[in-house]
């Protein structure tokens, strides 16, 4: 055999031999105290908050916004005044201004934001908030400027049309007056 082979087995006997000395050397015997099991470390907020992100985009991936809403919701009361918590809140506020933004309730979404801009929350969420709450607004009022012309252009259509139907009266009117001046100038010898 090798050296190193032989070294856990002195390693043990030396051990064994230094036991046995010390609990020959003195009258009070050795005591083990029962040691608590060992915790487990806790995650911490950052990756529960990657897990909770995962999640949330697993749901949004298969169209379950009311769930990635709710997984949201929790995470943010679990984890409140926190800036994991802050950025779940301008997750489910963002999810919520979209849907009410693409349906056309831009005030509503623009309520949103300005309600969670209204709060202390992180210097990195508070910039993507006013980012988006400018770009709802611009897209709101280009949405406004847009329905404007629309009506400007039905309302143009419906005076045009009135005006081609004035048009054709007249011309109704100047085409039986020809024909009966022409009866009249026939009439004459």
């Amino acid at each position: 055999m090798n050296r190193y082979a032989q070294t856990p087995r002195l390693i043990v006997t030396s051990l064994a031999t230094l036991a046995v000395l010390a609990a020959c050397r003195g009258t009070t015997p050795v005591v083990t105290a029962a040691l608590p099991p060992p915790t487990l470390p806790t995650p911490s907020v950052r990756s529960e908050w990657l897990m909770a992100q995962s999640v949330v985009l697993d749901l949004i991936a298969d169209n379950k916004p009311a769930a990635a809403e709710s997984a949201l919701l929790q995470f943010t009361r679990n984890f409140a005044r926190t800036p994991e918590g802050d950025r779940a809140r301008w997750w489910r506020t963002l999810m919520r201004a979209e849907a009410r933004a693409t349906s056309g309730e831009a005030t509503v979404a623009l309520a949103l934001l300005d309600s969670l801009l209204s709060d202390s929350i992180v210097t990195e969420v508070r910039a993507e908030a006013m980012l988006m709450r400018r770009s709802i607004s611009a897209i709101d009022s280009l949405r406004r400027v847009e329905v404007r012309r629309r009506m400007q252009a039905t309302q143009l259509a419906g005076e045009r049309l009135d005006e081609i139907k004035t048009a054709r009266d007249s011309l109704a009117r100047l085409q039986t007056e020809i024909v009966r001046l022409r009866r009249r100038l026939r009439a004459v010898p």
